[in-house]
């Protein structure tokens, strides 16, 4: 009686666990920088991944719910209530997932343009007819709920948005009643090379899935389309310089 009592207790911290998560959805106006738990929900709750297989329902909750799998993996009959609980969940689309994702990346302002009160992107760092932007690579170290290193021999470790449409970006007007001010802040900033952050928000539509290339290695593909494009003198985003509105959200 006991053990049905404390399985009971587990599922409902499910709910509980879901309800946190959607009391937090406002923030950031929605956009959050990557972390590898919540593309691998948005990959399962869009349909890229089968969540009805044993191997990948497992994995997924030891990703997703890293506290529960942790305390209960090791018993064949409380995980196997829960985990068919998370998949009844996931296949009701009961789960709270976040498909606006947000990316920064240094990018080098060439000379400014007086006549046309331009900046324009340096070549060293162009935006000309991207079609996919990495949410995240292997390089990406994150932590999970235990401090250990997050990694999974089931999904890949590389995430990227293929976008609808090809992303060209050459540069930004800045008036010239704002430039001379702008320019002395990059020199405060110790940037003599024009260099800004650009901040990129993307809105996820669905999930490819997983992509297989011909060198053996693979990545998973969630497509999707730019929103904005701000550029910032710090890597704090605390000293916007120019905003682009790609697409509507």
């Amino acid at each position: 009686m006991n053990r049905c009592i404390a399985v009971l207790l587990i599922l409902a911290g499910l709910s509980l666990s879901v309800g946190t998560a959607l009391a937090g959805q406002e923030a950031g106006e929605g956009y959050a920088r990557p972390t590898y738990p919540e593309l691998i929900q948005t990959l399962v709750l869009m349909g890229g991944s089968d969540i009805n297989s044993p191997k990948v329902a497992d994995e997924y909750g030891r990703l997703v719910y890293c506290n529960l799998y942790k305390k209960n993996y090791t018993n064949d009959v409380l995980w196997e209530k829960l985990r068919t609980e998370i998949v009844a969940r996931a296949l009701k689309k009961k789960e709270y997932f976040r498909v606006k994702y947000e990316v920064v990346g240094i990018f080098y302002l060439g000379r400014y343009d007086f006549k046309r009160e331009y900046f324009p992107i340096s070549d060293k760092t162009p935006i000309i007819n991207v079609g996919t932007i990495s949410l995240l690579s292997v390089e990406d170290t994150s932590l999970d709920c235990s401090g250990q290193d997050i990694y999974s021999s089931v999904f890949p470790m590389t995430v990227v948005a293929q976008l609808n449409e090809p992303l060209t970006i050459r540069g930004f007007k800045v008036s010239l009643d704002r430039v001379e001010k702008l320019m002395v802040r990059l020199e405060e900033a110790g940037d003599a090379d024009h260099r800004v952050y650009g901040r990129i928000r993307v809105a996820i539509s669905d999930a490819k899935g997983v992509d297989y290339s011909s060198n053996n290695t693979s990545r998973i593909v969630l497509n999707g389309k730019v929103i904005s494009v701000d550029f910032f003198i710090d890597k704090d985003l605390t000293k916007p310089i120019a905003s682009i509105r790609v697409n509507k959200e």
